[in-house]
């Protein structure tokens, strides 16, 4: 059984900004405004020297003025767009303590920064620390009354990408929905907030296999920032790679690879070849040469991507074990057993380290590592892993995700090479029952398991049977070269 490489897709975080309101501004309010477009924009070195000009002239009012804290906010959401982590923390924590030495309490401006903190924690895999802030934000807001607006939809949002890798996809969608909803009627939200909140609707759709409700979601992103003047924004580059991944997922790889490709340009372009999201994109491309069997262009994409993300995020960060992932069924193809065991179990010591082994992207690990001893025939070795990773995947995905599809037909190819009819047919029915409800044919997925259960039913005698699979087979390899413009 050939499990599909799967790259993870990515959730888009809300950062609060704080901008000025009067009509004169001041030099510090025109330099933060100034600062911020230049980030909508893209012009990463412009934005960063507004801001700091912002910073200069508020000290001048003292280094406890109020007008400090706004700019040092923004300056550490440019840095944290750039990767720069640690400067980002340092600022987010010298704007918090000013802000509580002016009003000696928690104010809404506090609630700002303790949002934007959390966000730059879960950048960091940090999710226990951003949790407890996110709550912390919308404590303050509560305890001060403020009304529903534009950064209380960013908070609830934020705290839905928490709980979506996470693996809690209900509350997930709940959150999304609420903030939508706010967004939609809230003063001064702008076309990227409601881009944001539906990608990431898209995002839980495409995990729960709603493929219609996801590819619409995704549509309307981009047409929220195509009516703006942020259309070459890193925010659009996430949603463009959002939807190929989409595609990717529904088999559509032609449709899939020009997104993917100018989404990865876009990236280069306005945050340089060296940011973790760049990172992302080339290894979208590796997973998608992959499925292609263009073996020669994956290798150099996913040790480029392993390289910047391991400098710039650490050695056990979750983006990490992604591109482990993608090299591990690279040296999978190429018969390289021990590298890719290797790269495997690294990938499930990260996941499952961070998220415990009941997450489906921890569980999607443990499926890779189980499908290459069975084809390794390590078969007492991959039994108990691929039994843990259903349990998790029917646990955290529910018991008709097409995940939990791969699962059941991995088995049923153990038990098959075992011998053992019975389990191996119960398990490909299985899979073909999840299969047959999805909203359109899972092709890779379905073409795996007919093949299993053709080759079960000769065994047992039945190749009549067996036959009326095999012509499954071909008709949907012949759709599915079809959809990919007759490759």
């Amino acid at each position: 059984m050939s499990i599909p490489v799967r790259a993870f897709v990515a959730m888009m975080l809300m950062v609060y900004w704080v901008r000025p309101a009067s009509s004169q501004l001041s030099s510090w309010e025109a330099e933060n405004e100034a600062g911020h477009q230049a980030f909508l924009q893209g012009h990463y070195v412009e934005a960063q020297n507004h801001f700091l000009a912002a910073i200069i002239s508020a000290k001048q009012m003292g280094d406890d003025d109020p007008h400090n804290v706004t700019a040092l906010n923004n300056l550490a959401a440019l840095y944290m767009r750039e990767g720069r982590y640690a400067d980002a923390e340092q600022l987010y924590l010298q704007a918090l303590s000013i802000r509580k030495d002016i009003s000696g309490t928690e104010d809404r401006e506090s609630a700002t920064i303790h949002s934007n903190l959390g966000a730059l924690y879960y950048k960091q895999g940090r999710y226990f620390d951003a949790e407890s802030l996110y709550k912390s934000a919308l404590d303050i807001r509560a305890k001060l009354h403020v009304p529903e607006d534009a950064q209380e939809g960013s908070i609830l949002s934020n705290l839905g990408v928490l709980y979506y890798v996470q693996g809690k996809y209900s509350p997930a969608e709940a959150l999304f929905q609420s903030a939508l909803a706010i967004q939609a009627k809230a003063p001064g939200a702008e076309p990227i907030d409601q881009a944001t909140l539906l990608n990431n609707l898209g995002m839980i759709y495409r995990e729960q296999g709603k493929y219609s409700d996801a590819e619409n979601a995704f549509e309307g992103a981009v047409a929220f920032l195509e009516k703006s003047a942020e259309s070459q924004n890193p925010e659009t580059a996430t949603i463009l790679c959002n939807w190929a991944s989409l595609f990717k997922s529904e088999g559509k790889y032609s449709r899939a690879e020009p997104l993917f490709t100018r989404a990865l340009a876009m990236r280069e372009k306005l945050l340089g070849p060296n940011h973790p999201d760049v990172a992302a994109s080339l290894n979208y491309l590796a997973v998608l040469y992959l499925l292609q069997g263009k073996y020669s262009k994956v290798q150099p994409l996913a040790q480029r991507a392993l390289a910047i993300r391991e400098q710039s995020l650490g050695r056990e960060n979750m983006g990490v074990a992604e591109i482990l992932n993608t090299l591990g069924s690279l040296y999978k193809k190429r018969h390289e057993y021990l590298k890719a065991e290797q790269s495997y179990q690294r990938a499930s010591e990260i996941l499952t380290k961070a998220f415990g082994s009941d997450n489906p992207s921890a569980a999607r690990a443990l499926l890779n590592l189980g499908s290459l001893y069975v084809e390794e025939g390590k078969l007492a070795q991959a039994e108990p892993l691929l039994k843990t990773s259903l349990d998790s995947m029917q646990k955290s995905l529910g018991p008709v995700h097409p995940d939990v599809a791969l699962a059941d037909a991995t088995l049923a190819t153990l038990y098959l090479k075992q011998n053992g009819y019975e389990e191996a047919e119960s398990y490909c029915q299985d899979a073909l029952d999840i299969l047959g409800k999805s909203s359109m044919p899972q092709y890779p997925a379905l073409i795996e398991v007919l093949d299993t259960y053709a080759s079960l039913l000769s065994k047992t005698n039945r190749r009549a049977q067996a036959e009326l699979f095999e012509t499954r087979v071909m008709t949907y390899k012949a759709e599915f070269r079809e959809i990919n413009g007759g490759k």
